[in-house]
């Protein structure tokens, strides 16, 4: 795929891995409709993006009500049908399963998986009547392996893998692609607190958000359907898949650590 002159609405803008990505694509020439929850932020940042790049457009959204993705989307066809849309926005939810709220697993859902879901429906018509077009879900390691103490997140995480490779496959020959790519642990705010210790502790390999920005980029101008950061972690993704009560013996002492570890919180947010 060709970045630059393309047209891309990139959701969670302002976060770690959101603003590296706006910097990266608008330093190849994309033209970007950037869209966050904070208004301030989103504007400080598409001001930022603006110095000497004038392809900047933001939409302020909160993706955790039911109705933000399907708003985003009518907002976003009033400007332009995206040549491709990054589902970047996200919220961490890390601590022992029991002992969450509600209230923050109903908002896990609906950003991480429900929203991307709903702004897909919105904006697919059109990509699909003008045949071209390319979706892009940045989902986790986690929507793979599933960890101990990252039980909502994981599975917000897992069904967003499966929305992805189900929705390849009944798109093929329509002209619209999808793209599923999975970070490992990020050095972002979404990551602070317990998940940081976790990762501090399980001695877990880490990217920054300029790095996980890069290969990103790298997938789609290779116009690939789907990557996994970390050699380690296909690794151990593939193991998961084959032999889970492996998988479920090795875990079993670091969740004895995790549990340690955790302490009841509000998700994080990008």
């Amino acid at each position: 795929m060709k970045l630059a002159d393309t047209t891309i609405l990139l959701t969670g803008a302002t976060g770690g891995i959101g603003r590296a990505l706006a910097l990266a694509l608008a330093g190849r020439g994309a033209h970007l409709i950037l869209s966050g929850r904070d208004p301030e932020a989103l504007e400080s940042l598409a001001a930022e993006l603006r110095t000497g790049h004038s392809g900047i457009d933001t939409i302020a959204a909160d993706l955790s009500q039911p109705d933000g993705g399907l708003r985003l989307g009518r907002a976003c066809l009033q400007r332009a049908v995206p040549d491709a849309v990054i589902h970047c926005a996200g919220v961490m939810q890390f601590g022992a399963f029991d002992t969450g709220d509600p209230a923050h697993l109903d908002r896990l859902w609906q950003v991480n998986t429900l929203s991307a879901m709903r702004l897909t429906r919105q904006l697919l018509p059109a990509m699909r009547q003008r045949r071209s077009g390319r979706l892009i879900f940045i989902g986790s390691v986690f929507g793979s392996i599933a960890f101990p103490m990252y039980a909502a997140y994981s599975a917000s995480k897992f069904a967003l893998r499966g929305f992805s490779e189900a929705l390849r496959r009944e798109l093929h020959g329509s002209g619209v692609t999808v793209t599923y790519i999975a970070p490992r642990y990020t050095e972002t705010a979404l990551n602070d607190g317990g998940p940081a210790r976790a990762a501090e502790a399980l001695k877990l390999a880490r990217d920054t958000p300029e790095a996980v920005a890069l290969g990103i980029v790298a997938t789609m101008e290779r116009d690939r359907g789907w990557r996994v950061f970390g050699f380690a972690e296909r690794i151990f993704m593939k193991l998961n898949a084959l032999f889970p009560r492996l998988i479920d013996r090795a875990l079993r002492g670091q969740a004895r650590q995790l549990h340690a570890i955790a302490r009841p919180s509000a998700p994080a947010n990008e």
